[in-house]
């Protein structure tokens, strides 16, 4: 294998694909990039065994001076490009000891590699059930729910989150047990397309990385994305070529996400959304947030409990106080209807769907021990629920 690239060609790619790569698996071979060489592409691959990240480059004419395969450590090769002069030239070349040659300018570099056929694969999916969304959308729907994930739970299930369709609405729901978090897109299908599938953290985490790098190129225009679930795996291709003055993305570079979908039953969301409450409260998000943000210093620093008391003129008084006896207490005004409640939240939870909503927020309360409904004011497609906490 020889190729000579140019440095920023070569150092996108990498970045966009190295998260994927995982020094610390058992499989040494998996802390590595797999480059495959041919006349006309240059393909990268990093995996985990769970997420798999490919950057397939065309490569200008004369790039290949011999086709072939190699691995390469990836955040080695990462860091050196990255060092490397800009508009630099890059040359590599694999060697017959299992080395690989790259040289640029006055600079040499002699790396490990391992054998290329020995790089494990996902594969494609089988049985495809193709989505086809924007950008925008499958952004949105990520953002605003991934934070309601559970990190680490028995429930393996709930370390991922579910990708439901149905209706023609794509929905994604988070949750973790202690709170939930659920957003819906409208999607071109069929009325007869039903599916779930369960994606786990990580590559939520990757995808919504992919989808904000390529917002950062299209700036305020908008594209297509298809998502093809399959019985295992999803996988999503998304172009990271040069955009043209109609905001049109070239196929020179594509990353292609594949990743494991977590075999499991995802709990019945539909159970845990309050369908009836008594009492409503009208809060301005923006007061809401400081508030809670100065009242929340002196919360206990385990629990993070702050209690909400609502009285029936709208007045909220929002207090909290720890072991050491230090206490704050603070007054809000809201618009609310219903008899006087007082109910007890952790902070970080209902501080996580305010970083991510607009405009004024709605609570639906209903009893102290009862799970609150919290959304934005006029919108119907993004909810939350949060569990109060024991006085």
């Amino acid at each position: 294998m020889q190729l000579t690239i140019n440095r920023e060609l070569l150092l996108k790619a990498i970045n966009l694909i190295a998260k994927a790569a995982d020094k610390r698996h058992n499989m040494v071979i998996l802390g590595n990039i797999r480059l495959e060489v041919s006349q006309e592409l240059l393909v990268l691959t990093a995996s985990d065994l769970e997420v798999e990240l490919m950057a397939t480059l065309k490569l200008p004419a004369g790039a290949c001076i011999e086709p072939g395969s190699t691995t390469l450590p990836a955040i080695k090769l990462k860091d050196i490009c990255k060092l490397l002069p800009a508009q630099s030239v890059i040359q590599l070349a694999a060697q017959d000891n299992g080395r690989c040659l790259l040289t640029s300018g006055k600079s040499r570099f002699t790396l490990g590699t391992l054998p290329a056929k020995d790089y494990p694969t996902l594969g494609n999916p089988e049985h495809i059930t193709p989505l086809t969304l924007s950008r925008h959308k499958l952004s949105d729907l990520m953002h605003k729910t991934l934070f309601a994930m559970a990190i680490q739970d028995v429930r393996y299930y709930l370390t991922g989150m579910l990708f439901e369709v149905g209706q023609r609405q794509l929905t994604t729901v988070a949750t973790d047990g202690h709170r939930l978090a659920l957003a819906r897109a409208a999607v071109n299908v069929g009325d007869e397309v039903n599916m779930q599938a369960i994606l786990p953290r990580k590559a939520v985490i990757e995808l919504e990385r992919l989808s904000t790098e390529l917002a950062k190129m299209l700036s305020e225009q908008d594209n297509m994305l298809t998502l093809s679930f399959g019985r295992e795996f999803l996988q999503v291709s998304m172009p990271f070529g040069d955009v043209d003055s109609t905001g049109q993305i070239s196929d020179s570079l594509v990353i292609t996400f594949t990743a494991r979908l977590i075999d499991g039953k995802f709990p019945d969301y539909r159970r845990v959304i309050p369908n009836s409450s008594d009492k409503l409260a009208l809060v301005n998000r923006e007061k809401m947030t400081e508030v809670l943000r100065r009242v929340s210093i002196l919360s206990n620093e385990k629990s993070r409990s702050v209690v909400f008391n609502f009285a029936a003129d709208g007045n909220v008084e929002i207090r909290a106080n720890n072991a050491e006896q230090d206490e704050a207490v603070e007054n809000l005004q809201v618009k609310y209807n219903g008899d006087p409640i007082e109910l007890s939240f952790n902070a970080a939870y209902l501080q996580d769907v305010l970083d991510v909503v607009q405009g004024d927020v709605q609570l639906h309360m209903s009893q102290a021990n009862a799970s609150v409904l919290v959304n934005q004011l006029g919108d119907e497609l993004h909810q939350y629920v949060i569990m109060p906490m024991r006085i």
